[in-house]
């Protein structure tokens, strides 16, 4: 897929471009157009900030606050039950210009988990927090918390975890819907986000690899930043998004091959699927998954991409009517 999402032409100055991703798993066809609106919107809601001059941090906490808005996504209001039926969600930032990283687990009743881990990497003088000290620093930072508790508990949550109920009980990613985005401004500045809910009926106080720097998020100019989804307690054993940018460099070859092999590697060798979205230091695209389904978009200049199947490929332009109906 590199040869769709390279820059097409090049110069001293990166061109800005931001992507986001909706989560790895099968989706079924009914949810592929809720699917794709979600992360077309975020793509070009974060990109708006980098074409006003705003941060790149900046842009992919707006981005991944879209989807945590939206009930299609695993993340904030859409976010999966646990066994006892409660939103618990993970998320995790990262600056590439200065590798400050800011990660949380396991808050409840909290719409935006992406804003509270920006404010424990800038605020906190920690990396990451949990348990009633995430809670106490979130209040002292003037977050609210949803009351009554549970309002961002969905019925789609609920019929999930009593399918899960029902079944197997394996801990797969099923739909996905974990939310990330990661983005380059003019500067080569690279930043990176990633947020869940996890997985359904998972334990109470399970940590997957969403706020898990070098697993499930990475940002770094020299090399370039990615957000990983997909089957998190696998990807959490091979540090997947450290492993793909630091073997490209190690490497000289492109994010894009590795990225693909690493995930396939992964899959045969500790089983599980998963997918990721980022860019190269040089403003090129990355989208890697296999599983059978990742939502994606991403805004380079006027041009709107995504997809959602394997391989599956779209252009229009931001201000096509085609893209206005989705929003």
């Amino acid at each position: 897929m590199n040869l769709k999402h390279a820059r097409m032409h090049s110069s001293c100055a990166v061109e800005p471009v931001l992507i986001v991703h909706g989560g790895a798993g099968t989706v079924t066809e009914d949810r592929f157009p809720g699917k794709i609106r979600g992360v077309t919107l975020a793509a070009k809601v974060g990109y708006q900030v980098l074409a006003r001059n705003g941060s790149v941090l900046e842009a992919v906490e707006q981005a991944v606050r879209i989807m945590e808005a939206d009930r299609y996504f695993n993340a904030g209001y859409g976010s999966v039950l646990n066994a006892e039926g409660d939103v618990e969600m993970d998320a995790s930032i990262m600056d590439g210009a200065t590798k400050a990283t800011g990660s949380l687990s396991g808050v409840r009743d909290l719409l935006h988990p992406i804003s509270l881990a920006r404010a424990v990497m800038e605020h906190s003088g920690h990396n990451f927090l949990i348990g009633e000290g995430l809670r106490s620093f979130a209040l002292d930072r003037g977050f609210r918390f949803l009351e009554p508790p549970g309002q961002l508990v969905t019925q789609y949550a609920k019929d999930a975890l009593e399918d899960w109920k029902a079944s197997d009980q394996s801990y797969q990613s099923g739909e996905g819907g974990t939310v990330g985005a990661v983005a380059i401004d003019a500067n080569g500045h690279i930043a990176a986000a990633t947020s869940t809910g996890g997985l359904t009926g998972k334990r109470v106080g399970r940590v997957g690899d969403t706020p898990i720097i070098g697993s499930g998020t990475y940002a770094d100019n020299r090399l370039g930043g990615v957000s990983l989804t997909g089957d998190g307690d696998i990807i959490m054993k091979v540090c997947i998004a450290y492993d793909v940018l630091r073997t490209a460099e190690l490497t000289g070859r492109p994010v894009q091959p590795v990225a693909d092999e690493l995930l396939d590697t992964m899959s045969a060798e500790l089983g599980g699927t998963a997918g990721m979205v980022g860019v190269d230091s040089d403003g090129n695209v990355v989208v890697a998954h296999n599983s059978q389904h990742m939502s994606w978009a991403y805004q380079r200049g006027d041009t709107v991409a995504y997809g959602v199947s394997k391989d599956d490929f779209n252009l229009l332009p931001a201000s096509d009517s085609e893209f206005i109906s989705l929003v």
